[in-house]
């Protein structure tokens, strides 16, 4: 849900849409329309996910780290991405098969999610391993 991770999933997700494999991606409504941008023309699927309402401290309708009026809200924005898993899970449960989840080391909650469904999880980091 930044912009610069974004573009790595994007990227991911087109080259393994060409090797002909399935993709399935997630995202907020308000970051819906920069990733179907990238992937129309494509046979990739977007699900939607509520982003968390009412989080104490926190602008309302901000999805994306683009959009916090100050980086000192970073905290609390990451912090509130753990909110979304509830309703990643229910969207996962209506998915006919899924082999493996790609997700970006910022979404650290999805390897719960992946243990509990029984699925392997591949991390990236959209600044590449550069930054560790």
């Amino acid at each position: 849900m930044s912009k610069g991770h974004i573009i790595t999933s994007l990227r991911l997700a087109h080259l393994l849409l060409r090797r002909g494999i399935s993709i399935t991606f997630f995202t907020t409504l308000a970051n819906r329309p920069f990733i179907a941008k990238s992937l129309f023309d494509t046979t990739a699927s977007i699900i939607d996910i509520p982003f968390p309402k009412n989080i104490p401290e926190f602008p309302p309708k901000v999805e994306s780290t683009n959009k916090l009026p100050s980086m000192s809200l970073f905290p609390l924005f990451a912090l509130a991405t753990k909110h979304i898993q509830a309703d990643f899970e229910k969207a996962l449960e209506v998915l006919l098969q899924v082999n493996f989840l790609a997700s970006d080391g910022f979404l650290w909650w999805t390897l719960e999610s992946a243990n509990k469904y029984g699925f392997p999880r591949l991390v990236y980091y959209g600044m590449n391993a550069y930054s560790l």
